[in-house]
This record gives structure tokens, C-alpha cells and sequence, in this order.
């Protein structure tokens, strides 16, 4: 299964963010970078909301923006590739924790 590290593209103090925690990487393992965004909306998704639908952006994940993360092939070598589709490391920049 590939993996994916998902990047902070955004300076930390843009306006874009709207309070929302920041990571400044996520590595995933996922089928695609598509489906790499949507598994990490965990993250900073707050409970209760849709994240598959049209919504507010003020209540939806950072992770499906192209203005605050980009995602990119995850070539290190210091992650396993096999295992479930998921979240597997993290770095978290600044934020709270998802509620």
C-alpha cells in the first residue's frame, strides 16, 4: 500500500488556517493522495461533523485544502509500508486536540 506525507504548506500564522490545529506533517497509508487527505481529517475533524458532504469550511478539515497541506509520495524508508490503510506518524505544529 503506498504511503503519503502530507505537508504543512501554509505559514503557520496565515489567516487560512482559522484557528484550526496545525500539523506540520502526517504520514498515511493509503491507496491514493485522495484517500491519504480523507483518513487524516480524524485528526482535526470535530465530532459530529459530515466530512464527506458539501459544509461550512469553518467546521471541515484543514487536510482537504490545497491552500494549507499538499501531499506527496512518502520515500524515506522509515515507515512500513504494509499494514492497513491509516494513519501512521505524526507531527503536530500548534493546536488543539481534536475533541
Amino acid at each position: 500500500m503506498p504511503l503519503w506525507r502530507i505537508e504543512a504548506v501554509a505559514d503557520m500564522d496565515d489567516p487560512v488556517w482559522q484557528d484550526r490545529a496545525q500539523w506540520e506533517w502526517v504520514i498515511v497509508r493509503a491507496a491514493s493522495p485522495a484517500f491519504a487527505r480523507t483518513l487524516a481529517t480524524d485528526l482535526d475533524t470535530p465530532s459530529g461533523v459530515n466530512r464527506y458532504g458539501v459544509q461550512n469550511s469553518n467546521l471541515g478539515s484543514a487536510f482537504s485544502s490545497e491552500k494549507l497541506y499538499h501531499v506527496v509520495p512518502e520515500t524515506s524508508g522509515a515507515f512500513e509500508a504494509q499494514g492497513p490503510d491509516g494513519i501512521v506518524a505524526e507531527s503536530r505544529r500548534r493546536g488543539p486536540v481534536n475533541p
